[in-house]
């Protein structure tokens, strides 16, 4: 625990009067701020209640300290995520558009909540935590909804039913990847407005899909939507 001798902050009336569910949240959405313009290491409870305006010692009353605060934000935030991805999964559409609807939910989280993405980047992808078996768990329920759309399309006779649909999944997903973190390393760039940046990462989810499904061979043209 930090020193204990720190400054104390008063929660103010607001702060007081809040639902411990309220209260738990705000201390987990403080520190995904904080993380994400800090980085874990460099951050400290007390940063954390700062943020949310409330009393150092009040963060410590819902989690026994910044490992458990980030291990939290982790399990919540992607539990959430791979729920969205399973309605996907489970739906009645093509192939195509699941694929399409997924790359756009990975893509546009980026520009939905920037911090937790950084986090997710950078203070959990990239870490030594990332061997945790249960993360392991976690990461694995998202290859593993890829993979059972991919294995419906091969016997629906969408796909080419002699390639490996693990293997497939990694591809796909790994595409993903680079241009989020590229677009959180700031390597990609978009200029203008939040219009502007969500045409853009539909565009991006367009041609990741194209060049899964269709290679980039010339000639092999697109067979979604323009």
């Amino acid at each position: 625990m930090e020193n204990a001798l720190e400054e104390p902050m008063s929660a103010s009336p607001p702060e007081r009067n809040r639902p411990a569910s309220d209260k738990r949240q705000l201390i987990l959405d403080s520190a995904i701020k904080v993380f994400a313009r800090t980085g874990y290491h460099g951050s400290r409870v007390s940063d954390i209640a700062r943020e949310a305006g409330i009393a150092y010692g009040l963060v410590y009353h819902y989690f026994k300290n910044k490992e458990e605060i980030l291990d939290t934000i982790f399990g919540e935030q992607w539990g959430g995520f791979l729920d969205a991805l399973e309605v996907i999964g489970g739906g009645a559409n093509s192939t195509e558009d699941k694929l399409l609807s997924i790359a756009g939910l990975i893509l546009n989280a980026y520009r939905v909540r920037s911090d937790w993405v950084r986090v997710l980047v950078f203070e959990i992808q990239r870490s030594p935590r990332f061997s945790d078996p249960e993360q392991i768990r976690a990461m694995s329920r998202l290859f593993q909804i890829v993979a059972d759309i991919l294995r419906e399309g091969q016997e629906r006779g969408e796909l080419r039913g002699e390639l490996d649909p693990d293997v497939a999944c990694f591809i796909f997903i790994g595409g993903l990847d680079i241009v989020v973190t590229g677009r959180v390393l700031g390597v990609i760039e978009i200029e203008g407005d939040a219009r502007r940046e969500s045409e853009y990462y539909l565009k991006v989810a367009r041609t990741v899909v194209d060049l899964f499904l269709n290679g980039i061979k010339a000639g092999a043209g697109s067979t979604g939507p323009s």
